[in-house]
């Protein structure tokens, strides 16, 4: 039965053997006399050389492209650094604003720190007058208060 399969594959021209390309024998006929170079290489060999090496102008073309990309570039940076100088400008303003508030904070915050005391000073004036002139009862007698305006809690050092 193997046999039979065998001969109709080969009779059939389905075998394994078959599988492979044929093309490969026959040379390709771009591969024909040209040592298995480039069409590239073919076509410059048929023109000569003096096409494929660059002429003067496309050089010269190819320079002052580069040199124009290379002054663009430099615009470009120009104008980024003009910017960042502007920022760092801005950066130091804030800082010196931030530096200006700060002590402007701390300043009101001894201005407070001085009015509470002159407060609690004259408060503790006013009840030890008023103690000297009348007797005190140990029962009667309280802890001094010291009243504040609302606007002068808040948060001191």
């Amino acid at each position: 039965m193997e046999e039979k399969l065998e001969k109709e594959q080969v009779a059939g021209g389905k075998g394994p053997h078959l599988l492979t390309p044929q093309h490969d024998a026959v040379p390709c006929p771009r591969d024909r006399g040209t040592g298995g170079q480039s069409p590239e290489s073919q076509v410059a060999g048929a023109l000569g050389d003096t096409q494929t090496e660059p002429s003067l102008d496309q050089v010269l073309r190819e320079r002052d492209e580069a040199i124009a990309k290379k002054r663009a570039v430099e615009a470009e940076l120009d104008i980024f650094k003009a910017k960042l100088r502007a920022v760092e400008a801005q950066l130091l303003e804030v800082l010196e604003e931030k530096l200006r508030l700060k002590q402007e904070v701390e300043a009101w915050e001894d201005d407070m720190q001085w009015m509470v005391s002159q407060q609690v000073e004259s408060q503790l004036q006013r009840e030890s007058r008023g103690a000297l002139g009348a007797p005190t009862d140990p029962g009667t007698a309280r802890t001094p208060w010291v009243r504040f305006p609302l606007r002068w809690w808040g948060r001191w050092r």
